[in-house]
């Protein structure tokens, strides 16, 4: 029975999660590549409660964007996990809202999506007290800290039910086949991540590390390239052979200043979902569903 092991450092994920299929898979099967990208997965109770589902608030969908000219040589594919793997955001929009909920004294203190945008991809201690500065809340009523420390607290309630994104899992599972080294990069810290992925086993079982962005050796969250750099060099590629798969702005920027390759999957909800935020990536798609494996070749 597979043993679920919350670890601060990046970590080899052990063979006994495989054997264990979980819970149940947000992604369904035979999907072609168009329709928006929330159509493809079942609705939790949150989004459906809260009105922040992909479906309720995605803008119409624009074709996909393939900037390259030849298949790109790629020996590792590195993924971002809030956004990008795992529909994260709506719940965390939710579960931010309702933290400021108990500071409203202003009528100004609620987190929009144009606000939500600026702070994807980056570290908490960077975005909190910009977030509470906007929302008129002064620190000797809550400091950036204490926010965070409380979103966090609450955030664990949603886990159970964020589904996938659509396209993830099998995604995932063709480039395994295929031979590819595949690592969860993310800003979030270890035991979060764990949490996180421990309600879709078989995505964890796939993946050869968990690059957490508290691990010591990352001195600087995205846009740096630190986490990608730290996860290429633990699986034994080099830069130049990754192929990064990211929601943010910040994190494309993080993938190109380490020399990586980058395929982008805006956000529908945000404003940042402009495909002209994110010049410099070599794809930019609606969902994993319109990836082909024979837009990368491995070496």
């Amino acid at each position: 029975q597979q043993q679920q092991q919350q670890q601060v450092l990046a970590l080899p994920v052990m063979a006994s999660a495989k054997a264990k299929l979980g819970l149940r898979s947000a992604v369904r099967s035979g999907l072609g590549l168009t329709g928006s990208r929330c159509s493809n997965f079942r609705l939790n109770k949150i989004h459906q409660s809260s009105g922040l589902s992909m479906k309720s608030s995605a803008s119409t969908v624009k074709e996909p964007e393939i900037r390259i000219s030849s298949p790109l040589k790629i020996e590792a594919v590195l993924f971002d996990l809030d956004g990008t793997l795992l529909d994260f955001e709506g719940g965390s929009h939710d579960c931010l809202n309702k933290v400021l909920a108990q500071y409203n004294s202003t009528g100004k203190a609620r987190l929009t999506w144009e606000m939500h945008g600026t702070i994807v991809g980056r570290r908490a201690s960077e975005w909190s007290s910009e977030i509470l500065s906007q929302c008129g809340i002064s620190p000797s009523e809550l400091t950036g800290e204490k926010y965070v420390s409380m979103y966090l607290d609450k955030m664990p309630e949603y886990y159970p039910d964020m589904p996938l994104m659509p396209g993830a899992l099998d995604l995932v599972k063709k480039l395994k086949a295929a031979g590819y080294k595949v690592a969860v990069a993310s800003s979030s810290e270890g035991v979060s991540i764990q949490k996180k992925l421990s309600f879709h086993p078989e995505l964890l079982g796939l993946m050869d590390i968990i690059q957490p962005g508290d691990d010591p050796e990352i001195k600087r969250g995205k846009p740096a390239p630190d986490i990608f750099l730290a996860a290429a060099r633990k699986l034994g590629v080099a830069p130049e052979n990754c192929l990064v798969f990211e929601d943010s702005p910040f994190g494309l920027q993080g993938a190109k200043a380490g020399n990586m390759a980058c395929a982008a999957i805006p956000d529908s909800r945000m404003p940042i979902a402009d495909p002209a935020r994110f010049g410099t990536a070599d794809f930019v798609l609606n969902s994993m569903e319109e990836f082909k494996m024979d837009y990368i070749q491995k070496i």
